[in-house]
């Protein structure tokens, strides 16, 4: 009879082999180095993930699950610009507070392992994207697939991140600014943050 597997363990497993990817990268973290920082036999390891491409693809979905777990519980109920700055200040919240994530993110996007399943948007993501594609009037966005607006609200925030970190003076500004011209790419419509001694990127 099989033990019964430790949520403890798995979680363990899934930490240690985002903490090492982001120090090392994934070519660089054997499964080896991740059940020895983890505390398992590397043996174990495989009990809970058959496969590093399983794990991958695991830890993948896993920090997909957090996003959405942070995303607002009403999310529903606003109009299509409020839900999507709900989204936009989600991604953009997590990837300032933990900017590893992006790493790891990326790291394993690039192995080119990861299954479709698992780069697919969350349902709250996916009906806040159709929102805002029936609330443009015309334009060249309108008639965009899911996957490409998922992939350019992606980017666009990745960057904004990117230079949040490195310039944590400027978040309020870029964090508007770059919401904004998303916003104002896909409707045609928006208003950027004025400039202002503080604020302003000088």
């Amino acid at each position: 009879m099989s033990r019964p597997k430790s949520d403890s363990k798995r979680k363990a497993i899934l930490e240690a082999t985002k903490r090492l990817i982001a120090e090392r990268g994934v070519a660089d973290t054997p499964t080896s180095a991740i059940s020895k920082a983890a505390g398992v036999a590397e043996g174990s390891l495989f009990t809970y993930f058959s496969s590093k491409d399983e794990l991958l693809n695991e830890l993948y979905l896993e920090m997909r699950r957090d996003f959405d777990r942070n995303l607002p519980n009403n999310l529903q109920n606003g109009d299509p610009k409020t839900r999507l700055r709900s989204v936009w200040d989600t991604f953009v919240d997590l990837g300032v507070a933990e900017p590893s994530r992006l790493t790891v993110m990326r790291q394993i996007r690039a192995t080119g392992k990861l299954l479709k399943e698992s780069e697919t948007p969350g349902k709250m993501v996916i009906e806040t994207l159709n929102a805002t594609r029936e609330a443009i009037q015309g334009g060249t966005f309108r008639d965009a697939s899911l996957e490409f607006l998922v992939l350019l609200l992606r980017a666009h925030a990745e960057a904004t991140i990117e230079f949040i970190v490195a310039h944590p003076e400027h978040e309020a500004y870029s964090r508007e600014l770059g919401f904004n011209l998303i916003w104002r790419g896909l409707t045609g419509r928006g208003e950027s943050p004025p400039l202002n001694g503080k604020e302003g990127i000088q």
